[in-house]
């Protein structure tokens, strides 16, 4: 009977989903059919309202619309363009210097917005035209800018992170620390991809030092942004959602500086930071009773035991989970997939052994690639739309660094350490 329930709640879901339902609005349906079978509908629809308020009532959350609202002051100032000069005058020798030097601007946003959607369209406003300068393919340039906004979610501080922590119950300081080194790692596997098949245009030499300087000082104090933050969590001097806080005062502070920010771009920005808030709440609130009915229905139990038991290798069980993320993420878009497949696939993953940070960190790595995965990558139907670039040529392009992406969740897994390493220097762990 208990499968019989589970399976009429998936089939909602799907349903709802390909009818072209909003997420949330499918994930309510779904929870309120699922508790109702479980439960009766005796105080049912209360029962939801105190689920839903308990899950949003936290803390922690505070710093999601703190983080956005950073990335959308950055946009709407255009202090973003900035930081591209500074990443093209200091890479422009390398060979593809102006891609690298995007992945670079897209690796500070990054860590300053957490957001990979924020990342891809601001850079991508910037980097699109002087790539096309440069005769750069335009399905490459997008499908790199693409890719390169991914670094949103996994370089600290990271919305994604943040609501695994939630999720799992860990430490978000701790998982925000974790996904530094594989962060950077990643950026500089795209880099080098980009480096080796770029073509070589001799017309472009390195900067001076000069302009080096030069370009330094003009971004000086969007860059000193990320070392705040990292300092702020890595030495225990701010809580994650304290230099939420902190970040979105700086980026204020520097843009009336600049004389880049008045009523009209904080008017701008308040609008986006708040949609897009609202948007992930929603999908928090709903997303956790639909949680709520697999644990209490002993779905993430069960699949555990059936996993125990399968005789399967590690290495089979973990590339199942990826092969199963890559099909997910063609039809959901990043944090709904949380949502619906942490709950369940996070027991599973520690009954391997996993350590909690590397499974955070794989997730993450997963939930990327679902963002440049079509049909419904995000990235890509942002970059497609600010370039006026094919949707299917863009979609061809981006395969190396999904492959990529792919193989950085394999290197985390069985590299523990490189998740692991920078959180045990603070003391976790111990």
């Amino acid at each position: 009977m208990m499968e019989l329930y589970v399976f009429s709640v998936l089939a909602v879901f799907i349903v709802a989903i390909a009818i072209g339902m909003p997420v949330f609005m499918a994930m309510g349906i779904s929870a309120t059919l699922g508790m109702g079978l479980l439960g009766g509908v005796d105080r049912l629809f209360e029962n939801m309202a105190l689920g839903a308020l308990n899950a949003l009532n936290s803390y922690t959350l505070l710093a999601v619309p703190l983080y956005i609202l950073t990335g959308t002051l950055m946009e709407a100032t255009g202090l973003s363009s900035r930081l591209f000069t500074f990443a093209s005058v200091w890479v422009q020798g390398l060979r593809g210097g102006l891609g690298v030097a995007t992945l670079v601007a897209c690796s500070i946003f990054a860590a300053i917005s957490g957001s990979s959607v924020a990342t891809a369209a601001t850079i991508g406003l910037v980097a699109l035209p002087a790539l096309a300068k440069s005769n750069y393919p335009v399905a490459q340039s997008g499908a790199l800018i693409a890719a390169g906004g991914t670094l949103g979610i996994l370089i600290p501080p990271s919305i994604g992170l943040l609501i695994f922590g939630v999720i799992t119950d860990q430490s978000i300081g701790a998982l925000f620390i974790a996904g530094v080194i594989p962060g950077v790692l990643i950026a500089t596997l795209m880099a080098v991809f980009v480096s080796v098949t770029a073509p070589r245009d001799r017309r472009f030499k390195g900067a001076s030092w000069a302009e080096k300087k030069a370009a330094l000082k003009e971004a000086g104090a969007i860059l000193a942004l990320p070392l705040i933050i990292f300092i702020g969590i890595y030495g225990g001097f701010a809580s994650v959602t304290e230099v939420g806080a902190i970040a979105v005062a700086y980026v204020l502070v520097v843009g009336f500086a600049y004389r880049r920010l008045g009523y009209r771009e904080l008017k701008q920005a308040g609008r986006r930071a708040v949609s897009a808030t609202v948007m992930i709440m929603m999908l928090m609130a709903f997303g956790s009773l639909l949680t709520q009915f697999f644990t209490q229905s002993g779905v993430p139990q069960s699949l555990a035991a059936l996993i125990a038991d399968s005789g399967l290798s590690k290495f089979a069980i973990l590339t199942i989970i990826i092969i199963f993320y890559l099909i997910l993420g063609m039809f959901l878009e990043a944090i709904s997939m949380m949502l619906l497949t942490v709950p369940i696939l996070f027991p599973i993953m520690t009954a391997l052994g996993i350590d909690p940070l590397v499974a955070g960190i794989f997730v993450i790595l997963a939930v990327e690639v679902a963002q440049i995965t079509p049909p419904v990558g995000i990235n890509l139907f942002i970059v497609s739309g600010i370039g006026k670039i094919p949707f299917g040529a863009i979609s061809k392009a981006v395969l190396p660094y999904v492959l990529l992406m792919v193989a950085m969740m394999y290197l985390v897994l069985y590299i523990p350490s490189l998740s692991t390493w920078l959180p045990a220097t603070m003391g976790y762990g111990r």
